[in-house]
């Protein structure tokens, strides 16, 4: 069985990974840069997911590592960035990575057509356009569903309900220090998140305050911050019924 390591601070995408890749490949898994650098090379995978955004070292930084390490420069690299702006395809790939995708993993057959591809040798995956957020609650939670079963999806929303809660707390800090990096680097697991259990609207938010705060634009952010704080109060009555539901059929 190939063996596929998946670098991600964000434990609600690891679960999702996990459990759509273990039924094909074996998976190990790490939570940021110094972790999967000391692992590879005792036991070097057949293909590597690799977040964007992580803590302490970023995803770029663990790739140039890699590729400037001689038994491991060859491994195939697969970029996983909630960064869906134009351009950002051609930028990471420009930088080494051998395919990128793209979170929330909605479909499923694009991540894993991307790892065939690459442990196959074929070319990356051609470019396609993020879908606008929607109201899709249910049919995300139907998908999740149908990929793990009614236990991880209960589980998805558990981790989803005590993370996005302490990113937000964190985000609505550092907003009130006037730390704008760390409320981008707060929000942005956020939007991922969300997306993985269809919370659009906390998603859509998300995002908003993650571009504000990169681009250094402090005023609205104050506001979007209670919105989504609103939004994610009165979410979580419904995914709270839902998670019970699941649980005790």
């Amino acid at each position: 069985m190939k063996k596929i390591a998946v670098v991600e601070d964000n434990p609600d995408n690891r679960l999702l990974v996990r459990v759509i890749l273990e039924p094909l490949y074996e998976v190990r898994e790490y939570t940021d840069g110094p972790s999967v650098l000391a692992g590879l090379e005792p036991e070097k995978p057949d293909l590597l997911l690799l977040d964007i955004s992580l803590p302490e070292m970023d995803g770029v930084a663990v790739l140039q590592r890699i590729r400037a390490t001689p038994g491991l420069r060859d491994l195939p690299v697969i970029a996983l960035t909630a960064h869906a702006m134009a351009g950002d395809r051609e930028k990471y790939l420009s930088l080494g990575f051998d395919d990128y995708v793209t979170k929330p993993i909605v479909d499923e057959r694009v991540l894993l057509g991307a790892i065939q591809r690459r442990l196959a040798g074929g070319p990356p995956a051609p470019d396609t356009v993020p879908a606008e957020p929607g109201l899709v609650v249910s049919g995300t939670l139907d998908q999740l569903r149908k990929r793990g079963g009614d236990k991880f999806t209960a589980e998805m929303i558990e981790v989803f309900l005590q993370y996005t809660a302490r990113m937000i707390a964190q985000g609505r800090l550092a907003y009130a220090e006037g730390d704008l990096v760390g409320v981008e680097n707060a929000l942005h697991p956020v939007k991922s998140s969300a997306g993985n259990i269809g919370a659009t609207r906390i998603q859509e938010l998300a995002a908003r305050i993650e571009d504000l705060a990169r681009n250094r634009e402090p005023e609205p952010i104050g506001s979007l911050l209670m919105e989504i704080n609103d939004a994610f109060i009165a979410a979580k009555p419904q995914l709270e019924q839902i998670r019970q539901s699941l649980i005790h059929l």
